[in-house]
């Protein structure tokens, strides 16, 4: 049996509590799908960088890690900018 990949999707969020019950849920779908079919390894994540959401954003995030493992949060004291958040998920 060839061994999957694991991959690592990270998504900045910044005052993203309206959106981010529909992100999630389609983050699940598809990551579930690529798991099914043995692209990816069943060890990947999808990383949510909260980047100083003033709204539920971050009460959201540890939500959903608590619910599923495929998710997992970092949270930025306060607003960076999307390519912050993306190499603060990187690191």
């Amino acid at each position: 049996m060839q061994k999957q990949d694991k991959i690592s999707i990270i998504v900045p969020c910044h005052n993203e509590e309206e959106v981010l019950p529909e992100t999630s849920r389609r983050l699940v779908i598809k990551m579930g799908s690529l798991m099914e079919k043995g692209l990816i390894s069943e060890d990947s994540k999808v990383l949510l960088v909260n980047d100083g959401s003033k709204d539920r954003t971050w009460e959201l995030i540890t939500g959903l890690h608590k619910e599923n493992p495929l998710f997992e949060g970092v949270k930025l004291i306060r607003n960076r900018g999307p390519q912050n958040a993306l190499l603060a998920g990187l690191m």
